[in-house]
């Protein structure tokens, strides 16, 4: 597969992710060195930045992962050009949320003591086994998809990239005749079906119980919601889609099947985000006829106050409204560029939809007037995320980015031509 050269602007733009990908992982060093004192989390706001960007990835992830699924389960095979980029997207996405939940943990060397300490009740624990069985079977599906263009970009490399393409491969050896590939494809797709749909399930898994987390916390009635962890697969729906919208739109190759593909993401944005509003509406207006205060402060608060603009511009403007004009107003839904500009603004809008659901539920004490007895910074119930926060965040974001451009580089996102093969 040929590879265009680096131009001026994309090198200028790889050296800028680099930069703050090294001033992140200074940032984390500083983190590992002096524990939670470096953040803005106090013993009341426990949970802020990194714990929002966690499930945000998460989200991504499994979005991904399941329109993966539309096509290689339910046979959707105008969408099969996408489908190893949704898989290498759900894979580096889940990548950068494990790190951000790494680093929000009190010590975070002892992650591994969830499975040595196992608690059969604990939500987190099988959400912690789910993790391991959805990393395996994305793994698998990619290389079941890869394997035989691996083994041809290895037959035609040299040097260090012929023993990468090899060890990728796991030595498989692709058959050499038109019938014997054609066969061994076959095979593969059956064997990524069947992986798929056990997939289903443990992607569910994945981001319905990291929603049944925050569902689960009676003494939050903000969260305390059956309703929550569907809030979580719909947005993780949409989030995956507007990613894929993004990358496809912009990265995708310019072939017969681009326009169907482009179309067809379009369209299911369109319909998440319809689902996604009537979801929160019915939420929102649960929450106000129910009239918890503690609810419905947390919902004013929300909308009303000092970060009102990360709901009205951020989750409503970006994350829903933006987008569905984009994909409905007939000047702009056949719009390649404008398409891609919907998908990206979803993906950095439902940001602002992660920040509302962590935050601002612990901003307000359990007992009216706690606040005012124990006076001390430690104890606030305010947070605004410290400049560690901050640096650690952007730099994990441009490490993985950093690492995703070299693997769509490297590896065959689409099935390799027969001149691409030689």
């Amino acid at each position: 597969m040929v590879k265009k050269r680096l131009g001026l602007r994309e090198g200028i733009g790889l050296l800028v992710l680099f930069v703050l990908a090294v001033i992140g992982a200074a940032a984390i060093f500083q983190r590992l060195q002096k524990g939670l004192a470096v953040t803005a989390l106090t013993s009341n706001v426990p949970w802020g930045m990194w714990v929002a960007y966690y499930i945000y990835c998460i989200g991504l992830s499994a979005g991904s992962f399941l329109l993966s699924t539309v096509i290689y389960v339910f046979g959707m095979t105008r969408f099969e050009k996408m489908g190893r980029m949704a898989l290498l997207s759900a894979l580096f996405a889940l990548c950068a949320g494990m790190t951000f939940i790494w680093i929000d943990l009190g010590h975070p060397f002892r992650f591994y003591k969830i499975f040595t300490g196992w608690q059969r009740s604990s939500v987190l624990a099988w959400e912690s086994l789910f993790y391991l069985f959805y990393i395996a079977a994305i793994c698998l599906e990619l290389w079941l998809l890869m394997r035989c263009d691996l083994d041809r970009l290895a037959n035609r490399s040299t040097g260090w990239k012929k023993v990468f393409y090899r060890c990728l491969a796991l030595r498989w050896r692709c058959p050499e005749t038109p019938e014997g590939q054609e066969a061994c494809h076959a095979q593969s797709l059956r064997w990524v079906k069947a992986i798929g749909i056990i997939g289903i399930p443990i992607a569910i898994g994945v981001h319905g119980g990291t929603g049944a987390i925050f569902a689960v916390v009676a003494a939050k009635p903000y969260w305390f919601s059956g309703l929550f962890p569907i809030i979580f697969l719909v947005s993780a729906l949409l989030s995956g889609t507007g990613l894929m919208l993004a990358l496809y739109a912009g990265f995708g190759r310019r072939d017969e099947d681009y326009e169907p593909i482009v179309a067809g993401l379009r369209d299911f944005l369109a319909i998440f985000i319809v689902i996604d509003l009537l979801l929160f509406f019915s939420d929102t207006l649960v929450g106000y006829y129910g009239a918890i205060p503690d609810h419905v402060e947390i919902l004013h608060a929300i909308m009303f106050g000092d970060f009102w603009y990360v709901f009205w511009i951020g989750q409503i403007g970006l994350a829903w409204l933006l987008p569905l004009l984009i994909t409905s107003l007939p000047m702009t839904r056949r719009n390649y560029f404008w398409l891609g500009t919907a998908g990206w603004m979803v993906v950095i809008g439902i940001i602002a939809v992660r920040l509302n659901i962590v935050i601002p539920a612990y901003l307000y004490p359990q007992l009216p007037g706690l606040d005012k007895i124990f006076v001390h910074p430690r104890l606030a119930y305010s947070y605004f995320p410290s400049l560690i926060e901050w640096t650690s965040s952007i730099g994990v974001f441009a490490a993985v980015g950093l690492v995703f451009i070299a693997a769509c580089r490297l590896l065959p996102l689409y099935e390799l031509t027969e001149e691409e093969g030689r």
